[in-house]
């Protein structure tokens, strides 16, 4: 009688986590048909909803994965690649969503692809103009948020900001403003190198790294960084070499989030690549350079690298990786994405990075089943919390996790 029971508990536990087992797909070694196939599997997984798809922040990864990825299987002459550069271009290009009057850094995110596919079309081909078109509603926004005042601009619709000026201050914006910002002012590979842009994108930068806020009891003031010398840093901690998310968090030594210096390492990274001739504006007396900016992306990596959580990824909580050991999905794309392009441009000592990247992406594939869901991405609106790394509610939008699942299989494709 006591064996049955036994047996019988033993089944009940043993089932269903055998059954899971089972739907997870066993990645075997890092190979090159491997990554191809997993990446193509997620790829053809995600559909983005119709509904406002450019402007829903959730999208913007997914798209530049798209890109990115597509383009990597393009050089290898993998059809797959036209195919999802054609996905990114038909969402980017054909809705009707309202980016002209676009008023949060969310919004404008899409850019980041929309110039990603730009330099990744032929010359010859009509759509770069059109590509560049989209961006005039996202520019408005990034240069009222970050120079206009109360005194020498009207407000904006105060939807994020109360008084309709300046910027949220979160790291988040990091990523959906200034990537598309450095790209848009770069010549690099024929991006179209607008000057205006180009400062705006230096402007940031510097207002995220650096606390350019005024002194002034009108909170609508200090929204803006408007202050031209630097009164010391700002989400940036040098001491942790990682960014806070948030102002309010600023000096705290336990609420370094995941995901959040993810968005924040991936935009320094591609600014860094495309910020190709100095800053001509009046905002800021002096400002971060691309020098100075893949310094401060070196001591990042060797932050990250000290973090990596035991089962070979980052947590939601950076600040106490061994107390939050089961690495969180999109933290960990964004990392191995931003390790691995580090590998590939020279700026990462190989050697030291490659084990770390190996590890990462292996963990990674173990995420993805064999429908092509990936596991393990923490919803929006949580921030560094590690109880809460899985999203089972279906009706959340996790397109970013997939997107930067597949951004960080477009440079591992190049390390191995």
């Amino acid at each position: 009688m006591l064996r049955k029971l036994a047996f019988t508990v033993f089944v009940l536990i043993a089932l269903p986590a055998l059954a899971r087992r089972r739907a997870v797909v066993a990645p075997g070694l890092l190979t090159h048909e491997a990554i191809v196939s997993t990446a193509i599997r997620v790829a053809d997984r995600i559909a983005i909803d119709p509904e406002q798809p450019r402007l829903h922040w959730e999208n913007a990864p997914f798209l530049d994965g798209l890109v990115l990825f597509g383009d990597e299987l393009q050089r290898e002459s993998n059809p797959a690649g036209a195919r999802l550069i054609e996905r990114a271009a038909s969402v980017i290009l054909d809705s009707d969503d309202d980016i002209n009057d676009v008023y949060w850094g969310d919004g404008t995110a899409f850019g980041q692809a929309a110039l990603d596919l730009y330099r990744v079309l032929p010359p010859s081909d009509p759509r770069r103009a059109a590509l560049l078109a989209t961006l005039s509603g996202p520019m408005s926004f990034a240069e009222h948020a970050i120079r206009a005042t109360p005194k020498t601009g009207t407000p904006r619709d105060p939807w994020w900001i109360a008084g309709g000026f300046g910027t949220r201050y979160w790291q988040d914006d990091m990523y959906m403003v200034i990537p598309w910002l450095a790209m848009n002012g770069s010549s690099r590979d024929g991006l179209p190198a607008n000057e205006l842009s180009r400062n705006l994108a230096y402007e940031w930068i510097e207002a995220y790294v650096y606390d350019h806020r005024p002194a002034s009891s009108d909170p609508r003031e200090v929204a803006v960084p408007s202050a031209a010398a630097r009164n010391g840093f700002f989400l940036w901690d040098p001491d942790f070499a990682l960014f806070q998310h948030q102002p309010e968090w600023i000096g705290s030594k336990d609420v370094f989030w995941g995901r959040g210096n993810g968005w924040s390492a991936i935009a320094l990274m591609r600014a860094a690549d495309h910020l190709d001739a100095p800053y001509s504006g009046t905002q800021y007396p002096v400002v971060l350079g691309a020098p100075e900016i893949r310094g401060l992306l070196v001591r990042m990596a060797a932050s990250l690298k000290a973090r990596q959580t035991p089962d070979g990824g980052w947590g939601s909580d950076l600040s106490h990786p061994l107390d939050c050991p089961v690495a969180e999905t999109s933290a960990t794309a964004m990392m191995t994405f931003f390790l691995a392009r580090g590998i590939n441009e020279g700026w990462l000592d190989r050697d030291a990075y490659l084990p770390v990247v190996r590890k990462s992406f292996a963990l990674l594939m173990r995420r993805v089943d064999a429908r092509g869901v990936i596991a393990g991405i923490q919803p929006p609106g949580t921030g560094p919390d590690c109880s809460r790394i899985i999203s089972s509610d279906d009706t959340i939008n996790v397109n970013y996790g997939a997107g930067v699942w597949l951004l960080a299989a477009s440079e591992v494709l190049k390390v191995f």
